[in-house]
């Protein structure tokens, strides 16, 4: 059994929340998935709640056996919120931002911890888990994937790994480390998640995910996207081979250009109006 379940929401309470790439990143990573021969389910939006969400991962986890293959992957804002339950040494669970309400790790973890032994799980997180705000970037072709739902102290470091490495059942990529953001991005002329834009454009099918993490670190971070993709779990899960049963890059398939023509012509329009000036001085002096 190969089964997906890939949530994306662009659509938020508040216009100042809502974000352009999300549900294109799910889609993105659901063509892979469908290509790979999964059997995909997508959520969007309004469709996105918490019971929606983990009552469909939950049934993803407990109906798998040993050999079989889930991925989970969500692209959304991610937030932290104060530790109920005692288990995190900072005091700060990570969360994802639902339509109607936040799932923490601790929810997450819980239902992962019914798989069967075997049972193969990748999850793809292209969302923030920042608890800090100095590498913000707002801009009219970036925003962080960021809520911020309460005052984190700045000595806090959050974990965005379930367990460490070793003991953990899934493998984990996630678009940044927990004192960066994921950035909303216009990319090529269309709005993706910075880390899903490339890891969709490296993704090819006879890779290990560590072949696959180090192709991702050719283009993230950058001084456009100052994040860090982190890939989390056991030696012998990051060299399992992925998902993607393309050998050929899926799209976006032409090279990644940040911003994309709007975006260059913002940073170079200083050039644009020298030659402009330089011109028409010519021509007037041709005159």
């Amino acid at each position: 059994m190969k089964k997906a379940l890939c949530v994306g929401i662009n659509d938020y309470a508040g216009f100042v929340n809502d974000l352009k790439g999300c549900v294109n990143d799910a889609n993105d990573w659901g063509t892979i998935l469908e290509y790979a021969g999964f059997e995909v389910d997508k959520v969007f939006d309004a469709q996105a709640t918490k019971s929606t969400v983990l009552s469909t991962f939950d049934h993803l986890i407990t109906s798998a056996k040993a050999g079989d293959e889930i991925v989970f992957t969500y692209s959304g804002h991610g937030t932290s919120v104060a530790d109920r339950s005692g288990d995190e040494i900072d005091g700060y669970d990570e969360a994802l931002v639902l339509r109607d309400g936040t799932v923490l790790d601790d929810e997450l973890r819980t239902i992962l911890q019914k798989a069967d032994p075997g049972v193969h799980i990748t999850i793809v997180s292209d969302s923030c888990f920042s608890g800090t705000v100095t590498r913000a970037l707002i801009s009219d072709t970036a925003k962080p994937r960021y809520v911020k739902t309460e005052d984190i102290p700045l000595a806090a470091t959050l974990k965005k790994k379930f367990l460490e490495d070793a003991d953990m059942l899934e493998l984990l990529i996630s678009g940044c480390t927990d004192s960066e953001y994921s950035y909303d991005a216009e990319i090529n002329g269309r709005w993706n998640g910075a880390m899903t834009a490339y890891a969709v454009s490296e993704m090819r099918a006879g890779q290990t995910y560590n072949e696959f993490y180090e192709k991702l670190r050719q283009h993230l971070p950058s001084d456009d996207y100052p994040q860090t993709p982190q890939l989390e779990g056991s030696d012998a899960n990051k060299n399992r081979p992925v998902f993607a049963a393309n050998t050929e890059p899926l799209p976006p398939s032409e090279p990644v250009v940040p911003g994309g023509l709007w975006a260059w012509l913002k940073k170079y329009w200083w050039v644009i109006l020298i030659v402009l000036i330089v011109g028409f001085v010519v021509w007037r002096y041709l005159l």
